[in-house]
């Protein structure tokens, strides 16, 4: 059976799981469809992945018990260990894409170009922080956030680094797994401190599950040569 048919097989039983829990509002289905799918995507893509890759064991495996201790809700210890084993994942993550980037003389345009990216990343980051902070409640759940936040912004740098140094499939796939972590966050926090809206929730289980997916294309990916990019 191909990759692909296999990715489809796996994918479409817990996709659907994943936007009933977003239609009803039933954030235990979630993230019970997001451990799962971490599970069956762990079968799927066995052959392909490293298993002997720190990088690897490490991010699936910190992710996996952060999913686990969302289903205890309403402690906010809990919370903020969620936190702390997402940015620690978001760390190695960051480690196996930095493994691939070469450093390079850059030419001013493509200088040029980079800084406008981060510092579009950066503002519309900062613009969200900004929005969140005046509905969290204490210093302690702000501080969480701005380790959380300056994590994340961190992981959208090194894959910017890393796409524009390789246009590789593998970058291209870092990338889109590292917005689809990111937006999703953001309609998370959205549905958590503005509105619950049915829009945003579907929206975010979808991100969240692609999230999943992406992971397990990325660490099972090759990467192939780089090419004559050059940047930092």
């Amino acid at each position: 059976m191909k990759n692909s048919q296999s990715y489809i097989l796996a994918g479409i039983p817990l996709l659907l799981l994943f936007l009933i829990a977003a239609v009803y509002n039933n954030t235990w289905l979630s993230y019970m469809s997001e451990f799962l799918a971490y599970l069956a995507f762990s079968i799927v893509f066995y052959r392909k992945l490293d298993r002997s890759s720190i990088n690897l064991l490490a991010y699936l495996g910190l992710s996996m018990v952060a999913v686990l201790f969302k289903c205890i809700q309403g402690i906010d210890l809990i919370f903020y260990l969620v936190m702390l084993l997402q940015v620690a994942a978001y760390i190695f993550l960051s480690i196996e894409a930095m493994k691939y980037t070469q450093r390079e003389y850059a030419n001013k345009y493509m200088l040029l170009f980079f800084f406008l990216m981060i510092s579009a990343n950066i503002y519309f980051v900062f613009d969200h922080f900004q929005e969140l902070g005046s509905q969290i409640g204490g210093m302690v759940e702000l501080v969480f956030y701005s380790i959380y936040y300056i994590a994340l912004l961190s992981l959208a740098i090194v894959a910017l680094i890393y796409y524009l140094n390789s246009y590789s499939r593998k970058s291209v796939f870092f990338v889109t797994l590292v917005m689809s972590l990111v937006i999703s966050d953001i309609l998370r926090d959205m549905a958590m401190y503005y509105f619950a809206d049915a829009s945003v929730l579907f929206l975010e289980c979808f991100l969240r599950f692609a999230g999943v997916l992406l992971a397990f294309i990325f660490f099972g990916t090759e990467e192939k040569k780089l090419k004559l990019i050059n940047l930092v």
